[in-house]
C-alpha cells in the first residue's frame, strides 16, 4: 500500500533531511571562510603593493627634488636661502636613500617587505650605478663650498644621472604595478572558482534539502495567513561641524548650522575670529593641533581640547584638509563632539546593566554577580542564600485593570525588595514577573526574616495607596550548597523550585513550603 504524501514529508524531514542540511552548512561554512580569507589576503596585499608601488613613485618625484634643490643652491642668493636649500637636498637625500634600501631589503617602518621578483630585482641592480652616481654627486654637493667649481660639477652630474635613475625607476614602478594586478586576477580567479564551486553547494541544496523543506513548510504552513512585514528603512544623517579657516591667520571665515551648535552661539560669535581662540594652548595636544594646520598638514580625527562660546571645555575630533577658495588657500576643519559619543556609551552601558522598568540589575548582569558570590562563598566558608521572588495574580490585574496597572505592582514590588535588603545584597529582575534577591552572609532563617519582612512591607504600600486590588508575591529561599549547586543556574532552580511550592500551598491554604 503506497505511502501518504504527508507521511513521506514527515519522514524526509526527521532523518534525511537533518543529516543533508548539516553536510550542506558544513561545506558552505568552509566555503565561506576559505573565500573570506582569500577577500582578507588579497585586500592585504593589495595594500602593501599599493604601498610599495607607492613609496617607489616617490622615489622618481625624490630624485627631482634632489636636482631641483641642487640647482636652486647654485643659485641662492643669501646664506639663510642656501642653508634652506641644503636641509631640503639633506631630507630629500636621507628619505631617497632609506626608501631605496627598502624597495630591496625591506623596511618595517615604511611598511616594504623588500621581497622583489627575479625581474625587480634585476631592474634594481641595472639602476644602482645610476643611483649611487646621484647619491656621491648629491654629496659632493653638499660637502662643497657654495658657488664653487667643485660644487657646479656636482651638481651637473647630478643633473646628467638623474634622468637615467628617473627611467629605470619608471620601468621598477610599472613592473610593481604589474606583479600587483597579477596577484589580483590570481586572486580573483581562485575567488570566482570558490563562488563556482559554492553556487554548485547551493544547487544541490536547493535541489535535495530546500526542496523537500519547502514542501514541508507548505505542509505545516497551510492553514496559517501570510503576512508581509514593511521593512523600515532608518537613515540617520549627523552632519559635523565644518570650519573655513583663512590658511593664512587662520582666522574663522565661515561655519555651517552644526558648527554654530557646537560653539554655542551664533555665527557672528566666531566668525572672523583666530581659531586659536577657541583651542587653549596651555594643552599639549593643542598645541600640536595648532602647529599641524598652521603648516598646512592634513589631519584624521585629531583629538582636542574645545572651548565652546560660554567658555565650557569640549572634548572633540578634528579633521583638516587643505583647499582653495576665494583664489585663497583656505582649510577646512571639521570638529566631532565625543563628549556625546561618550555619554552614548554610557547610556549603553546602563541599558546593559540595569533593568530600564525597574531599575534593579538584569538578569545577565545579576546571574554573572551571583556566580562571583558562589565563588567567594565556597571559598571562604560564608553562607549565601538566594531568594526566588514570583508575583502573584499579575495576569488577572492585567487582563482587569490593564497593563499600566500591572506595570506598577512590578515596579512597586521591586522597590520593596530594593529597600528590604541590606546595602551588600543584590535585587535583580529576571525577567516578566520573577525576581531574585542575593543575600550574601545570610542563613535560611534570615532569609525567611527578610521574606516576612518585604510582605508586610508590601502589604502596608498598596493598602496606603489606596489601589481596588492585592499586590503580592510568593517567594522560594535556597541556600547554597556547594555539593549540590554547581553553577547559579541550578541554586536559583532550586529556589524557583521553592517558590512554586510555596504559590501552590498559598493557594490551597496550606503553610508556606517556601524554605523546607
Amino acid at each position: 500500500m503506497p505511502s501518504s504524501p504527508d507521511k513521506d514529508i514527515a519522514d524526509f524531514t526527521a532523518g534525511r533531511l537533518r543529516v543533508r542540511y548539516i553536510i550542506a552548512l558544513t561545506l558552505i561554512a568552509t566555503l565561506t571562510v576559505i573565500s573570506q580569507w582569500v577577500v582578507q589576503l588579497t585586500i592585504a596585499a593589495e595594500l602593501h603593493d599599493s604601498r610599495v608601488v607607492n613609496i617607489a613613485g616617490r622615489q622618481r618625484m625624490l630624485s627631482q627634488k634632489i636636482a631641483k634643490s641642487c640647482h636652486y643652491l647654485l643659485a641662492a642668493g643669501t646664506d639663510e636661502e642656501r642653508a634652506a636649500h641644503r636641509s631640503q637636498i639633506e631630507a630629500a637625500l636621507s628619505l631617497w636613500q632609506r626608501a631605496h634600501a627598502g624597495l630591496q631589503d625591506g623596511d618595517d617602518e615604511l611598511g616594504l617587505p623588500g621581497r622583489n621578483s627575479a625581474q625587480i630585482t634585476a631592474l634594481f641592480q641595472r639602476l644602482n650605478p645610476d643611483y649611487l652616481a646621484v647619491v656621491d654627486a648629491t654629496g659632493a654637493v653638499l660637502a662643497a663650498r657654495d658657488g664653487s667649481d667643485a660644487q657646479h660639477q656636482a651638481v651637473r652630474r647630478v643633473s646628467e644621472r638623474e634622468p637615467a635613475f628617473l627611467q629605470g625607476m619608471e620601468a621598477i614602478v610599472f613592473l610593481y604595478d604589474s606583479e600587483a594586478k597579477d596577484k589580483v586576477n590570481f586572486a580573483r580567479r581562485l575567488e570566482l572558482g570558490l563562488a563556482a564551486l559554492t553556487l554548485v553547494v547551493l544547487v544541490l541544496e536547493a535541489r535535495l534539502i530546500f526542496a523537500p523543506a519547502v514542501r514541508r513548510l507548505r505542509h505545516d504552513m497551510r492553514r496559517q495567513e501570510q503576512h508581509e512585514t514593511d521593512l523600515e528603512t532608518l537613515f540617520a544623517a549627523s552632519p559635523t561641524a565644518m570650519f573655513l579657516i583663512d590658511e593664512a591667520n587662520l582666522g574663522i571665515v565661515r561655519g555651517n548650522g552644526k558648527a554654530e551648535t557646537l560653539m554655542g552661539c551664533g555665527a557672528e560669535g566666531f566668525v572672523g575670529r583666530p581659531i586659536g581662540e577657541f583651542v587653549d594652548e596651555k594643552y599639549d595636544a593643542n598645541r600640536a593641533f595648532l602647529e599641524k594646520i598652521r603648516s598646512g598638514d592634513s589631519l584624521n580625527e585629531y583629538e582636542i581640547l574645545l572651548i565652546d562660546a560660554h567658555r565650557c571645555t569640549i572634548e572633540a575630533l578634528a579633521s583638516s584638509c587643505r583647499v582653495h577658495y576665494a583664489r585663497k588657500r583656505h582649510l577646512v576643519i571639521g570638529i566631532t563632539n565625543i563628549s556625546e559619543i561618550k555619554k552614548a556609551q554610557q547610556t549603553l552601558q546602563y541599558y546593559a546593566t540595569f533593568d530600564e522598568m525597574t531599575g534593579l540589575v538584569n538578569r545577565r548582569t545579576g546571574l554573572k554577580m551571583l556566580g562571583t558570590e558562589m565563588d567567594r562563598a565556597r571559598r571562604d566558608k560564608n553562607p549565601l542564600a538566594v531568594c526566588f521572588v514570583d508575583v502573584d495574580g499579575l495576569k488577572a490585574t492585567n487582563d482587569q485593570f490593564g497593563h499600566q496597572e500591572g506595570d506598577w505592582v512590578i515596579r512597586t514590588i521591586a522597590g520593596v525588595l530594593l529597600a528590604s535588603i541590606r546595602g551588600g545584597d543584590v535585587a535583580l529582575r529576571l525577567g516578566g514577573d520573577e525576581f531574585l534577591l542575593i543575600l550574601h552572609d545570610c542563613l535560611e532563617a534570615q532569609a525567611q526574616q527578610l521574606v516576612e519582612r518585604v510582605e508586610i512591607r508590601l502589604h502596608q504600600f498598596v493598602a496606603e495607596e489606596g489601589r481596588p486590588y492585592q499586590a503580592s508575591a510568593s517567594f522560594g529561599v535556597a541556600l547554597y550548597d556547594p555539593d549540590r549547586h554547581a553553577n547559579a543556574e541550578t541554586l536559583v532552580a532550586e529556589a524557583d523550585g521553592r517558590m512554586y511550592s510555596a504559590k501552590n500551598a498559598k493557594r490551597s491554604g496550606a503553610p508556606s513550603p517556601s524554605s523546607t
